[in-house]
């Protein structure tokens, strides 16, 4: 497994543009401030990783591949951070910017159970979206299949989760970009 991490700032948007596909184009147009710059960014970033002329897929879960190649990617973005994690297996990751918040309120309503401490929140939040993003569930799923291999690491102000059904080699290697 490799795992890639850039910053949004560090990409000029406007030159990024060319790197997206007519679909993506469609999609920027319909976008504007910072959801815009993490969209044209992330798509920017995906084609930096894997390459500019790969057909993206997605497979009967929604997981994305890339045509004829065995490769699975998941990708994530909290604040001004992308990650992704590319393998030869399914995978999911997911990173979250650790704020302050009523982490007990929170993990009660979503998890059931009351987390109070920030990193272990942010912990079971993003094994929880790894989890979803492995098996091609949309946020709000009910019985969302558990991951076989889990592993978090904080990571400055961000918490990194994966998630795989296959073993995870540790520790993890980050390459920027």
């Amino acid at each position: 497994m490799e795992i890639f991490r850039t910053d949004i700032s560090s990409y000029a948007l406007d030159s990024c543009l060319s790197l997206l596909d007519s679909k993506d184009l469609l999609r920027v147009r319909r976008l504007d401030g910072l959801a815009r710059r993490r969209f044209v960014a992330s798509r920017a970033f995906r084609r930096r990783v894997l390459g500019p002329d790969v057909e993206i897929l997605t497979d009967e879960n929604g997981r994305p591949t890339v045509k004829g190649n065995s490769v699975f990617f998941s990708i994530s973005h909290t604040g001004d951070v992308l990650v992704m994690a590319l393998d030869a297996h399914p995978v999911g990751i997911d990173a979250e910017m650790m704020r302050p918040r009523n982490f007990a309120k929170l993990s009660s309503w979503f998890f059931g159970e009351s987390i109070p401490e920030c990193e272990a929140f942010y912990r079971h939040w993003t094994r929880f979206e790894a989890g979803l993003k492995l098996a091609g569930l949309p946020l709000f799923s009910k019985n969302v299949p558990t991951p076989k291999h889990l592993h978090s690491e904080a990571m400055g102000n961000f918490m990194l989760s994966l998630a795989s059904n296959h073993v995870l080699r540790l520790p993890l290697s980050i390459r920027r970009m």
